[in-house]
C-alpha cells in the first residue's frame, strides 16, 4: 500500500510540475527546422508517385458515392434520427475532405475537385444551428444532458476528423463557408467541454483517450483563427489527459512508464494524441513536453515496432493495443490507422527537431507497411496487416482504408522542406519540386532515382538566381561506405549514420549532387521468449531471422511448400550470400529478389513485403523465419 501511495504521489507531482512549465503561454519563442511544402509544388513519380495516383483514382474518387452516399448521408437528420450505434464511421467523411483537398491542390484534377466541392456542400446543408455535424441521434450526441453510454461514443472523434477536413479544405480553398463550418463545431466544443463543464474523458473510449484527440482540432483552430480560446481549450484538454486514471500520459512517460499503461494501450489514439500534443508544443513550448514526446518515440521505436516500421500489437492483448515490452513475435499485426499516426507523429517531431531518425522513420513505415497495407486498385486496404499472417481486406467503411489513403496523399509535402532558408531532402523517391527560398527565390530541385531499388541518388538544382543556402542530404542508419559528390567533387566528412549531411555552397543552376548508398542484404535476427507450459523451465527461446535491403524489408509470398506457416533453417549471420542467391525483379517490378535453397525441396523466393503475393486476398506473407531452438 505504501508503495501505491508513494508512487500515486510521484505521478501528481510530475504533473504539477508539468503544468508550472505551462503557466505563460506563448510567451517563449520556438524554432521550427521544417516547414513543409505546398502539394502543388511537388510531383512524386517513381513507386510513390504511381501508388499515389492509384489512391487519387480509387478510394479519393469513389468514397462520396459509395453505397449510396452512405458515408455521408449518414449525416443528415433522417439517418441520424434512427442511428443508436455509437458508431464511428462519421470520421470518414472528414478523412476524405482532408485527403482530397490534399489531391485537388496537389492535381488540380477539375472532376475530383468538382466531387469535392459538392460533397462539402451537402455536408454544409446537415450542420445544425448549434454547430453540430456528426451523425448521432440527439439523446446520444455530446449536446444531450442526460449522456447515455458516454464511455463509449465516438461522437467527439468524428466531430474532431470533420473539422480537421473542413480546415484543411479552407486552408488550400479558403471560402467563409468552409471555415464557418470548423468555427461552429469549435465554438460548440468550448461551449460543451471545459472547467466546470462536461468532462471531455467522459466522452470516448479507452478512459477517454479517444475523445482527448480533440486537442489537434484545439490547435488547427487556433491557428486559422487567432482565438486564444483554443489555447485555453487546448490546456485543459492537455490537464485532463495527463490527470485522468486510466490516461495520465505526461507523468507516466516521465517516469519512463510505456504506453501500454496508457488508455489501456490502445495504439492509434495514443499515437495521435502524441501527434496533437506535439503540435500544442508550438504553442507552449514546454521543456517537459518534448521530454515526454522523446521519451515516447523512443519507447515506440525501441520495443513496438514491426522490422516493416509498423507499431504493432495483438500478442497477448487487444489487437490494437501495445503489446508489453518484453514480447516479440512474428505473429503480432499493425493496424493501418496505428501506421498514420505514427507518420504523423514522426512528421511532427521532424519539423520540431530537425533529427533525420524521424525522415527514416516515415521512409521505413510507407515504403514496407504503408505500401503493404494497399491494394493496387486504389480503393482496398488491409485492417490489420501481419509480418507473418495472411492478407484481408478491409471492409470499405472501416476504418484503416480512409486512414491509408490519407497518409499516402500527405507524403508529397513531406518529401522536401525549407530548412534554416536552405532546402531539406527528407525522402528519396524519384521526383521534381520548386521550392522557395529567401536567397535563391524560387529553386527546382529534380531527384532522379530507382531508389528503394537502387542506392545511386542524382539531385539537380535550378534556382532562379545564384545564391549560398544550405542543403540536406540525410545518411540513412543502414548505409555503409557512403559516398556524395557535388559536380563530381567527393564532399569531405560525411556525418554520422541517421543523421543530415549539410552542404553549404553558391549554387548555380545545373548543380548536381550525386549519392551512392550502396545497398546490400543484411539478416535480421530476433528471439522470441516463450512460456514453456508444464514444464519446470520458465521459458524457452526461439531464434528468428528476416531480411532486409537497403530501406526495404523482405518476405515470402504464400505459405511455405504451400502448407507450412514456417520453416526451420539454418542461417550465417555473417555470410548470407551463403545461403541466399540473388535474383533479378520479376516481370513488371524492378529491384532485386532473393532465393533460398533448401536441398531437395522448392526454392523460397523473397521479395519486397509491400508486394507479397501480388497484394492479392487471402495470400500469406511470412517475413520471419524460424532458425533453431534453444
Amino acid at each position: 500500500m505504501k508503495h501505491h501511495v508513494k508512487k500515486h504521489i510521484a505521478l501528481l507531482f510530475t504533473s504539477v510540475c508539468l503544468w508550472a512549465f505551462s503557466l505563460n503561454i506563448l510567451s517563449q519563442s520556438i524554432t521550427m527546422y521544417n516547414d513543409y511544402l505546398d502539394p502543388a509544388t511537388v510531383s512524386l513519380k517513381g513507386l510513390l508517385g504511381d501508388e499515389i495516383r492509384s489512391s487519387e483514382k480509387g478510394r479519393l474518387s469513389v468514397l462520396p458515392d459509395w453505397n449510396g452516399g452512405q458515408l455521408i448521408k449518414m449525416f443528415s437528420e433522417e439517418y441520424r434520427a434512427k442511428n443508436k450505434t455509437n458508431d464511428w464511421y462519421g470520421e470518414h467523411a472528414g478523412k476524405w475532405l482532408y485527403t482530397t483537398s490534399l489531391a485537388v491542390e496537389r492535381t488540380g484534377n477539375p472532376k475530383l475537385k468538382e466531387l469535392l466541392f459538392n460533397t462539402a456542400d451537402e455536408l454544409i446543408s446537415y450542420q445544425d444551428k448549434n454547430g453540430y455535424l456528426g451523425s448521432y441521434s440527439p439523446v446520444q450526441r455530446i449536446t444531450a444532458k442526460d449522456y447515455p453510454m458516454h464511455h463509449r461514443s465516438w461522437d467527439v472523434w468524428n466531430l474532431t476528423y470533420m473539422t480537421l477536413g473542413f480546415l484543411k479544405l479552407n486552408e488550400y480553398f479558403p471560402d467563409p463557408k468552409y471555415r464557418a463550418v470548423a468555427e461552429n463545431i469549435g465554438e460548440l466544443f468550448l461551449q460543451t467541454f471545459g472547467e466546470g463543464k462536461a468532462d471531455i474523458t467522459n466522452y470516448g473510449t479507452r478512459h477517454g483517450l479517444s475523445a482527448t484527440v480533440i486537442l489537434e482540432a484545439a490547435v488547427e483552430l487556433y491557428h486559422a483563427t487567432k482565438d486564444k480560446r483554443y489555447v485555453d481549450f487546448g490546456t485543459y484538454v492537455l490537464k485532463r489527459l495527463n490527470e485522468r486514471e486510466g490516461l495520465q500520459m505526461m507523468p507516466l512517460l516521465l517516469d519512463n512508464k510505456d504506453l501500454e499503461l496508457v488508455g489501456d494501450g490502445k495504439i492509434y489514439q495514443n499515437i495521435w494524441n502524441l501527434y496533437a500534443v506535439a503540435r500544442f508544443y508550438e504553442l507552449q513550448p514546454d521543456p517537459q513536453i518534448m521530454a515526454a514526446l522523446k521519451k515516447a518515440w523512443e519507447g515506440i521505436y525501441r520495443f513496438h515496432l514491426t522490422l516493416a516500421g509498423g507499431p504493432w500489437g495483438g500478442v497477448g492483448k487487444h489487437l490494437e493495443c501495445f503489446n508489453s515490452r518484453v514480447f516479440f513475435s512474428p505473429y503480432g499485426l499493425v493496424e493501418t490507422c496505428s501506421v498514420m499516426s505514427w507518420v504523423h507523429f514522426n512528421k511532427q517531431m521532424l519539423r520540431l527537431t530537425g533529427d533525420a531518425c524521424y525522415a527514416q522513420e516515415i521512409e521505413k513505415s510507407v515504403y514496407n507497411e504503408l505500401l503493404g497495407a494497399k491494394y493496387e486498385n486504389g480503393i482496398d486496404w488491409n485492417y490489420h496487416s501481419f509480418s507473418n499472417g495472411c492478407r484481408h481486406t478491409a471492409n470499405f467503411n472501416d476504418c484503416c482504408p480512409s486512414s491509408g489513403a490519407l497518409t499516402l496523399e500527405e507524403i508529397s509535402t513531406l518529401a522536401y522542406s525549407v530548412r534554416e532558408n536552405g532546402i531539406a531532402c527528407n525522402l528519396y523517391t524519384e521526383s521534381e519540386a520548386v521550392i522557395s527560398i529567401p536567397a535563391a527565390k524560387n529553386v527546382k530541385i529534380v531527384q532522379q532515382t530507382d531508389y528503394p531499388f537502387d542506392g545511386n541518388i542524382r539531385i539537380s538544382l535550378f534556382p532562379e538566381k545564384s545564391a549560398v543556402f544550405p542543403l540536406f542530404i540525410r545518411i540513412p542508419d543502414w548505409a555503409e561506405k557512403v559516398t556524395v559528390k557535388v559536380n563530381g567533387a567527393p564532399v569531405e566528412n560525411l556525418p554520422a549514420k541517421n543523421e543530415f549531411c549539410m552542404i553549404e555552397r553558391k549554387w548555380k543552376n545545373k548543380d548536381t549532387v550525386e549519392i551512392l548508398f550502396p545497398l546490400s542484404l543484411n539478416i535480421v535476427h530476433k528471439t522470441e521468449l516463450i512460456k514453456a507450459p508444464q514444464s519446470t523451465r520458465d521459458i524457452y527461446s526461439v531464434d528468428w531471422y528476416a531480411l532486409r535491403r537497403g530501406p526495404l524489408v523482405y518476405a515470402l509470398s504464400g505459405l511455405i511448400f504451400g502448407s507450412e506457416r514456417e520453416e526451420i533453417i539454418k542461417l550465417k549471420d555473417t555470410e548470407p550470400e551463403s545461403v541466399f542467391e540473388q535474383l533479378p525483379a520479376s516481370e513488371n517490378h524492378k529491384g532485386f529478389e532473393y532465393q533460398l535453397n533448401i536441398q531437395g525441396e522448392k526454392p523460397l523466393v523473397f521479395v519486397p513485403y509491400y508486394r507479397t503475393g501480388d497484394r492479392k486476398e487471402g495470400v500469406w506473407r511470412i517475413t520471419w523465419l524460424q532458425n533453431k531452438i534453444n
